[in-house]
């Protein structure tokens, strides 16, 4: 006990010491062990230390696997198998490229965690060890979102698919219902709540109630769209109205100026000029193109995502009402549907853009030339009308309206991989 006290204070110092000297040797300690790191998550007297350390492997990660052979943990191949049997074939394949990117990034004990945390009922706070596992999850969470955030930005595909994994998980509901009842939701603008994560302030912060609040902050930032379907779905009545606070005064003003931050660091926007207001709530896009000045207006509701963006391209000079229409419904797709990032959504618009400048024809079913997930073009063409669809985009409307037609001609379904 005392023992263990004191050696955890002398390590936390040297820790504190160390962390700019030499963040070098401590992320290499930290990619090693970010397993057990975990799991001492678990334990109040190792908590801090072993978060500390878990956040920098997170904060700097790099895929763990990578190339055709991704070891996937046997608990989660387990689960995959499970999904599966209800999935028709199309489906399972597309998981399966989920689990295995998943997979590739996030260490084998966050993913069994996550599996873990969708089986948990949200009462189990008040048992003896609640408070110590409801911690450990949240912060499970937390790297895990870094972890998000950090694969999304080397490839925006990598969201999808992690988010797709997470979604699959069940976990969503758990910490959101958790961290509702925990945090501090009244908590002021100008507060920083990434203040209890703070190297310098030692564990001055370190309370469930600032670690259940920022929880809430980053998972409506970083998975908006998985926060909207489980707030219309399945949040409890009893507190919508507090989450629908918190996002219009602390969420959505917050992460409006993170993305324009963001937006104005972007190195690969080429001859695409962006601009933004955290004032009008507005981001607004132009791009030339064969002499067509096409302009791209998003406005962010005040309760976003929990309200669904609007996406004006009538400025557009040039190009057909129809076309310029389809381009809005893409963006408002990415971003209403996909867990997109603003920054995100406009350079999969200009990729389409250039790629329907290059005479190929969107999707009928997305609108889009790339598929918003997979980033592939049309692949399979319907014999009968010869339109090309993405396999997802199809086998989603198949499964949705209940027939195996074409979306376009209406004659049952037979078409061939181009």
């Amino acid at each position: 006990g005392d023992i263990g006290r004191l050696w955890i204070e002398t390590f936390s110092s040297l820790l504190q010491q160390n962390y700019h000297k030499s963040p070098a040797m401590l992320l290499s300690a930290a990619n090693s062990l970010s397993n057990e790191l975990c799991d001492c998550l678990a334990d109040p007297v190792k908590r801090w230390c072993a978060f500390q350390l878990l956040h920098l492997f997170a904060k700097d990660s790099q895929p763990i696997q990578s190339g055709d052979d991704i070891m996937i943990p046997s608990e989660t191949e387990q689960q995959l198998s499970e999904w599966k049997e209800t999935m028709d074939e199309e489906e399972g394949i597309e998981l399966e490229e989920d689990v295995s990117v998943a997979a590739s990034w996030l260490p084998e004990r966050i993913m069994s965690l996550l599996q873990n945390i969708g089986n948990v009922s949200a009462s189990s706070h008040s048992e003896p060890d609640g408070q110590d596992r409801l911690m450990m999850n949240l912060l499970v969470w937390i790297a895990s979102l870094d972890i998000l955030d950090v694969a999304g930005t080397v490839d925006m595909r990598n969201r999808s698919h992690i988010s797709s994994l997470i979604q699959k998980t069940n976990a969503l509901g758990w910490i959101m219902t958790s961290a509702l009842q925990e945090a501090d939701l009244d908590i002021s603008r100008s507060e920083n709540m990434f203040a209890c994560l703070d190297m310098e302030d030692g564990m001055d912060d370190f309370s469930v109630q600032k670690i259940a609040t920022l929880v809430l902050f980053r998972t409506v930032e970083s998975l908006p769209t998985l926060v909207k379907t489980w707030y219309n779905d399945d949040c409890p009545r009893f507190l919508r109205q507090k989450l629908s606070a918190f996002v219009d005064n602390i969420v959505a003003p917050a992460t409006l100026q993170r993305e324009l931050v963001r937006i104005k660091d972007a190195t690969t926007f080429g001859e695409m000029t962006v601009s933004g207001s955290c004032v009008s709530r507005e981001v607004v896009a132009t791009y030339e193109q064969d002499e067509c000045a096409l302009s791209v207006t998003i406005r962010m509701p005040s309760t976003f995502p929990l309200r669904n963006v609007e996406v004006d391209c009538q400025k557009t000079m040039g190009i057909a009402e129809n076309r310029w229409r389809r381009w809005a419904l893409q963006i408002m797709l990415m971003l209403n549907n996909q867990d997109g990032s603003v920054l995100d959504a406009l350079l999969l618009w200009k990729q389409n853009v250039d790629k329907e400048f290059e005479g190929v024809e969107p999707c009928p079913v997305c609108y889009s030339v790339l598929c918003v997930k997979t980033h592939r073009m049309p692949d399979l063409e319907c014999k009968t009308c010869h339109n090309r669809f993405h396999t997802s985009c199809l086998y989603k409307w198949f499964q949705s309206s209940g027939k195996s037609v074409c979306v376009i001609c209406q004659q049952p379904w037979s078409g061939t991989k181009v």
